[in-house]
């Protein structure tokens, strides 16, 4: 087992004040007595301690409901940045003495606006995966930073649909304080093998009462699409980014909030600029009226992530960071109050076998400034 360490892309020489981005392991490949980690989330709790969630997924890296076995939720949090991290401790845990794969994974997190931090998850019994019917989510709060959660409590999606699932790594919280996800919605079960391209809409989830109901949007927020990820622009208005899956590229949405409380969907674009690769990203809003994308380059494999950034609300991107040009999978953003990012990812390079290593990364916000010279 590798242990935890520290490392600096660029070196500091004497004399020169370059700044660095610092790496960390967070979650190990092989350690704690697990041998894959998968699906990274992450938030800043009130006093910018981070807070890691993954999934255990002990000896396959098979998604919940594909495997015999469970899945299990587990955290860490630093409280100096992100340079050193505290031993994991469980949030869920399946339990296959009563159901066979019975556990709970893709996690997300939320920081509500009282203090309290949710933490969204996917539970499947037996089979039950995204195409087997994912009926419910899973929620446990934290409301001491992360240190001890509630138990997990389901809540059930509408009866109208087949499964759904709310996309991993962080919600947001808009002006009136409310929760705001995206869920992968399948509408009704299709034959095996599914139809191409896939049959998956995203739809708006969302909290009105720091997470005690939830609501799926009726309306999907577009006809087709996979994994989701939101930010809020400087004008008010809800920008989603979304995975496209095996077809077609990388699309956004914008959203308006109308006086009823209602998000009110503007339309469906290409985001250029951005490589249609199927993998997870994340969005981040930065500095005066930037947004940042952590997405994969590649096209058809899962290497070269990236960082890009927008400054029209989305529409086009450019990129400006290499943060792994090896193997690396999904991502997820925070930004701290004095302008540093930290993100969260799966780092491949150096495993033999598929698995990752879940690596924190911290870029400062003077590298960040000097490379949108």
């Amino acid at each position: 087992m590798r242990k935890l360490f520290s490392l600096a892309v660029c070196l500091l020489v004497c004399g020169c004040a370059e700044p660095v981005i610092e790496r960390t392991v967070v979650f190990a490949e092989g350690s704690d007595s697990c041998h894959f980690y998968r699906i990274p989330a992450m938030t800043l709790d009130r006093d910018e301690n981070v807070v890691a969630v993954v999934d255990r997924r002990y000896e396959s890296l098979a998604d919940l409901g594909y495997r015999s076995t469970s899945i299990d939720i587990s955290t860490r949090r630093s409280t100096d940045g992100g340079r050193t991290w505290s031993p994991q401790t469980f949030i869920a845990r399946g339990d296959t003495t009563r159901y066979l794969g019975f556990g709970f994974g893709d996690a997300s997190l939320t920081l509500t606006r009282s203090g309290k931090i949710l933490c969204l998850m996917a539970p499947g019994r037996g089979r039950a995966g995204f195409r087997r019917g994912l009926t419910h989510t899973a929620l446990s709060v934290s409301e001491d930073g992360g240190v001890t959660w509630s138990e997990p409590r389901l809540i059930p999606f509408p009866d109208t649909i087949h499964s759904a699932f709310a996309t991993s790594g962080k919600g947001i919280v808009d002006a009136d304080g409310d929760i705001l996800l995206m869920a992968a919605v399948l509408d009704h079960d299709y034959p095996d093998p599914m139809p191409v391209p896939w049959p998956i809409q995203p739809h708006l989830f969302y909290s009105k009462d720091e997470g005690q109901t939830w609501t799926l949007q009726a309306g999907p927020v577009a006809s087709i699409g996979d994994e989701s990820k939101l930010a809020l622009l400087p004008d008010g208005r809800l920008l989603v980014s979304c995975r496209p899956g095996f077809y077609g590229p990388r699309w956004i949405n914008t959203a308006v909030k109308d006086k009823d409380g209602v998000w009110q969907w503007e339309g469906t674009r290409p985001a250029e600029g951005l490589v249609a690769n199927n993998c997870n990203g994340d969005i981040l809003p930065w500095g005066k009226g930037l947004i940042l994308h952590s997405y994969i380059k590649e096209k058809e494999t899962r290497k070269g992530l990236t960082l890009a950034v927008s400054a029209d609300g989305g529409d086009s991107w450019k990129d400006i960071l290499t943060l792994q040009p090896g193997s690396a999978a999904y991502s997820t953003m925070v930004a701290f109050k004095n302008g540093d990012v930290g993100i969260l990812y799966e780092d491949g390079t150096n495993s033999s076998d598929g698995g990752y290593d879940i690596v924190f990364a911290r870029i400062p916000r003077r590298l960040l400034r000097k490379l949108l010279r």
